[in-house]
């Protein structure tokens, strides 16, 4: 299982990665102009059409997204708390949260989860919703935390200028409608929801080639280490706590698990901190192609 994951998963994510990477050293790529194309085009179509064809959990979802919630609260209460244990400065402190509270679950998270539970409809349901979760949380909170350098007013309104918000809002209410989208928009969606996943990590590369040398090694550990080993710690506790079983607890437990989310370091693109936020996102999926592999057989023995 372990080979498989990083062949199938992790090889074509750091391909990608170095790609971005590479061309940016060689031909100097315009970051700004692969950011607008992410933020206005990428992001607002492949979200859309997440929200549009994912389905809902049946008689679990309320419970599953009160564990979703309950996490989200508790591993953003433990950044802060590490924040200023740490002393890290106020205008870092939402590029940290994000690091720790925002997973990969998709394009990471749903390959694993297909792989250990054979596509399971169930199991991938579960899946879908830790995605969609993660999602709402990212283009709300998330952006918040992006833009810890201004004042609650002028985040707010910087949010509810970015396309992601309505797609995500547009997606939910057309899915729960049952309203069918023609061929024709389908057609001119899909390619470009199938591109956002490369794009993304080629933009990611790039961004890498611009960071420097410049690594805080110990905030940066420090989130590996919440992301990586804190998050599926409290995650069994929360577990335990609601009585989950299963399949439910296998896929919420290795749910935890995954590396720091792409998109937090995409929020965080044109802020202060984006070298770090770009950092965590490699370093703590470099080191969960150990950790993964762990937490999965963690899952057999504890559930």
């Amino acid at each position: 299982m372990f080979i498989h994951l990083l062949l199938e998963v992790m090889v074509p994510l750091f391909f990608y990665v170095i790609l971005g990477y590479t061309f940016n050293k060689k031909f100097k790529l315009h970051l700004s102009t692969l950011t607008t194309l992410l933020v206005y085009l990428f992001l607002p179509v492949a979200v859309f059409m997440k929200m549009y064809s994912s389905p809902l959990s049946g008689k679990v979802a309320g419970s599953i997204l009160l564990f979703l919630i309950i996490q989200y609260a508790l591993m953003s209460f433990v950044s802060l708390i590490a924040c200023r244990i740490r002393g890290i400065e106020p205008s870092m402190r939402g590029a940290f949260a994000n690091s720790i509270a925002l997973n990969n679950s998709g394009n990471l998270g749903l390959p694993v989860n297909a792989l250990v539970f054979k596509n399971d409809p169930f199991a991938m349901s579960i899946g879908v919703l830790i995605v969609l979760f993660q999602n709402i949380m990212t283009f709300t909170v998330g952006i918040y935390n992006a833009e810890a350098t201004v004042k609650m007013k002028e985040a707010i309104i910087k949010m509810l200028k970015l396309p992601i918000l309505y797609s995500v809002v547009l997606g939910f209410i057309l899915q729960l409608s049952h309203v069918e989208l023609s061929d024709g928009i389908v057609s001119v969606f899909d390619p470009i929801t199938a591109a956002f996943a490369p794009f993304a990590l080629i933009t990611l590369g790039a961004q890498l080639a611009e960071s420097g040398n410049d690594i805080d090694w110990a905030n940066l550990g420090l989130s590996n280490f919440l992301r990586l080993i804190g998050a599926p710690l409290l995650a069994y506790g929360i577990i335990l706590i609601f009585g989950f079983e299963g399949v439910i607890a296998k896929a919420l437990f290795i749910g935890s698990a995954f590396p720091s989310s792409r998109n937090s370091a995409l929020l965080s693109f044109k802020g202060p901190h984006a070298s770090f936020a770009a950092q965590t996102v490699i370093s703590s999926t470099i080191i969960s192609s150990v950790t993964i592999p762990i937490v999965i057989q963690l899952s057999d023995i504890l559930f």
